[in-house]
């Protein structure tokens, strides 16, 4: 039984021209524009990944906008964290991104970002279906057309990009990192990181290798930046002697970092470099993190007796854990950093920018710099489940009565003294399930992995 998309605080996600038309994003642009305009909007940002079908939604936003009076300025293909950068800084009255992040490229979907810079929360996300669910469909039908050229050649790609990228300097030890010239390589896969993420390495003194940089939605590989997928990268960073090589997803909040020896390193070690980076410049905070990442962070902050709190899974959950305890630094495992001196969102550029930041500062190579690091091994599966969760859950606290701790803030989660854990929760974004398992040897990874898989 396919489980129908919906709007979450992931965004809405959907496959282009099956669960998403322009109907749709009218409808949902529309509902947007409806509930903002009651604390008197007037102008939004809008701006999109790469994917082929990016004009015809925006044709549907900008047709929404037109009905309600209100203005908007378009960033063209530019990151996630950029336009929840822009609208906090620039002053929108909010955002609306186009995207289906890392999903494949029959995928296309978006977020919308309220005034202050952050994803809308749930309450918002209720009332905002409210009003799509009582529009007149009669009078509400998608029917003017833009002129898509027009649109996409009259933005302020590079004037936008130019304002992420300051906001990143600001923030680093710029001339440190200029001072080791360092080589590096880049797969942007294509889409929104393509152009600013060269501009800002180049502002570093990098020189650059870069691959898939052509920002036409054609993704040279399968878009979810796990190792498995990166083979490109590898041989890159490995052909052009790069001193660390970065591969981002499509709209560029999640990073994978690739060491001297072209060795892809799980996205877990983007935290814990850019975590080990802050801590290195004093700045020894609290941090947030979801009930899924990995422990590297939470033993790195043991041993500054500081302390990490799990979220749900959710990057809005993480942001807001972060503001509540007020971290320095905060993110999630699946290769997104989140610095909320420069922005409150996960940002593939401040990974690059603190990953640079610590090399240099160390004076070693990546390798050397990942062995001083808690060793870990990390396996997560994702797979079709039909059945009821609560069921399988029962099953699971009966088989795993022998942990010290179970945790249900998502899903459920069992873990162990001897730091091994399994994790087991549906996917927010597709009808899957996740089971994710970390330990310090790779046989108790795969046994606790079975024994879930036998219940299935």
């Amino acid at each position: 039984m396919d489980q129908k998309p919906k709007l979450t605080i992931s965004g809405y996600r959907g496959i282009w021209g099956k669960d998403l038309n322009e109907q749709i994003a009218f409808e949902y642009a529309l509902a947007f524009v409806k509930m903002i305009k009651k604390n008197r909007a007037k102008k939004i940002l809008v701006g999109r990944d790469a994917r082929k079908s990016g004009p015809q939604i925006l044709r549907a936003i900008k047709n929404a906008l037109k009905k309600e009076g209100l203005e908007m300025d378009y960033a063209g293909i530019i990151p996630t964290p950029s336009i929840l950068l822009l609208v906090k800084k620039l002053s929108y009255d909010g955002g609306i991104i186009i995207t289906a992040s890392h999903n494949g490229k029959e995928y296309n979907g978006f977020k919308f970002v309220a005034n202050d810079g952050l994803f809308i929360e749930q309450d918002e996300i209720n009332e905002l279906e409210e009003i799509k669910g009582g529009l007149n469909k009669g009078k509400n039908e998608y029917s003017e057309n833009f002129d898509l050229k027009n649109i996409e050649s009259n933005n302020k790609n590079e004037e936008f990009r130019k304002i992420h990228i300051n906001e990143i300097l600001k923030n680093i030890n710029v001339d440190l990192i200029k001072s080791k010239k360092f080589k590096v390589a880049l797969d942007s896969i294509n889409s929104a990181g393509s152009v600013i993420t060269q501009e800002l390495l180049k502002e570093l003194g990098c020189t650059v290798c870069a691959i898939n940089t052509e920002q036409t939605g054609d993704f040279g590989h399968e878009p979810e930046p796990l190792v498995k997928n990166l083979n490109q990268i590898k041989e890159a960073t490995i052909k052009s002697n790069s001193d660390m090589g970065f591969a981002q997803d499509p709209d560029a909040d999640r990073l994978v970092i690739v060491n001297e020896k072209g060795e892809i390193l799980s996205e877990e070690y983007t935290l814990a470099l850019a975590t080990l980076n802050v801590f290195s410049r004093n700045e020894n905070t609290d941090m947030a993190i979801n009930i899924s990442s990995s422990r590297m962070c939470e033993d790195i902050l043991n041993s500054h007796d500081k302390k990490v709190f799990r979220t749900k899974i959710g990057e809005l959950n993480v942001v807001n854990k972060m503001l509540e305890i007020g971290a320095k630094i905060s993110g999630e495992g699946n290769g997104g950093v989140i610095y909320p001196k420069i922005s409150r969102t996960r940002d593939s550029l401040v990974g690059i920018a603190f990953a640079l930041e610590l090399l240099a500062r160390e004076d070693k190579p990546v390798s050397s710099i990942v062995d001083s690091l808690p060793k870990y091994i990390m396996k997560k599966e994702k797979i079709t489940f039909e059945k009821d969760f609560q069921t399988l859950s029962e099953k699971l606290k009966k088989n795993f009565k022998d942990a010290n701790s179970v945790n249900t803030l998502d899903g459920i989660r069992f873990d162990w003294d001897d730091f091994s854990w399994i994790h087991i929760r549906r996917s927010n974004t597709e009808p899957k399930m996740w089971i994710i398992s970390e330990a310090r040897n790779e046989a108790r990874v795969d046994d606790l992995l079975e024994q879930v898989k036998l219940m299935l």
